[in-house]
């Protein structure tokens, strides 16, 4: 019966040290397999050609982050608190800046790059001008298309650029004691402008910046542009002669 015993024990011993073997065999294979699975991706990584030219490196998409001011003289506007004071009358001949943050999804392709944009703005001025104290502020929302002709040359030094978007306005004005608020629900706007290329001023930083975080290009934006009255004659009148602006634009 002893026998039987240390027989099975043995048998019991050998089935766990065997079982235990195998579960070690197999995990060491996993852990080898992942480290060579790793090693696989990390020697399929192809790094960026920072000494080739932008045209010959940069890559099908991108993305733009743009901050930028301009001035604007809405010289048709009518106030919203009585419907007759005109802006001339309320601010004097005076532009009102308005500030601007966009984000853009770049696709480039052989004769540039294609841009849908999405943006936000906000401006406010205060006058006395018209014999009471008078406050008009804009919150401003965008969306548009844009064409660069960043190709031009191998790096872009200077590209040419168009837009063509709608704006939406929420207007708020300030007459004396009283706030009055109103919308302008769709008014087109066009753009033209150049980009012009920062890196040049430090190339070791712009390389490093490019390997780091992705940051293509650093822009100076210059643009002139000019907004429609909305589509809606019983909207606030935002209409405006060309306006002139400048910004900064980080390309990713």
């Amino acid at each position: 019966m002893n026998l039987r015993l240390k027989a099975y024990d043995l048998k019991l011993k050998t089935l766990v040290a065997m079982t235990t073997t195998l579960i070690v065999l197999t995990a060491n294979a996993a852990v080898e397999d992942y480290r060579e699975q790793t090693n696989d991706i990390v020697e399929q990584h192809v790094p960026i050609e920072v000494d080739r030219p932008y045209r010959e490196h940069r890559r099908n998409h991108g993305i733009l982050f743009g901050l930028n001011y301009e001035n604007t003289q809405m010289y048709n506007y009518v106030s919203i608190a009585d419907f007759t004071t005109p802006f001339a009358d309320m601010f004097g001949d005076i532009e009102i800046p308005i500030y601007n943050l966009y984000l853009s999804y770049k696709y480039n392709f052989l004769l540039g790059a294609l841009t849908a944009n999405l943006g936000g703005g906000y401006g406010t001025y205060t006058s006395s001008d018209s014999g009471i104290l008078r406050t008009l502020s804009f919150a401003k929302y965008s969306a548009s298309a844009s064409y660069i002709a960043d190709t031009i040359f191998k790096e872009p030094f200077v590209a040419p650029y168009v837009t063509f978007g709608a704006n939406q306005f929420d207007i708020t004005e300030g007459a004396g004691e009283e706030a009055y608020s109103a919308g302008v629900q769709l008014a087109y706007f066009y753009t033209a402008g150049l980009l012009i290329q920062l890196n040049w001023l430090d190339e070791a930083v712009s390389k490093k910046s490019l390997v780091d975080y992705g940051l293509e290009n650093t822009y100076l934006d210059v643009f002139v542009s000019q907004f429609q009255p909305s589509i809606d004659p019983d909207d606030p009148n935002t209409e405006t002669e060309y306006t002139f602006g400048a910004g900064m634009r980080l390309e990713f």
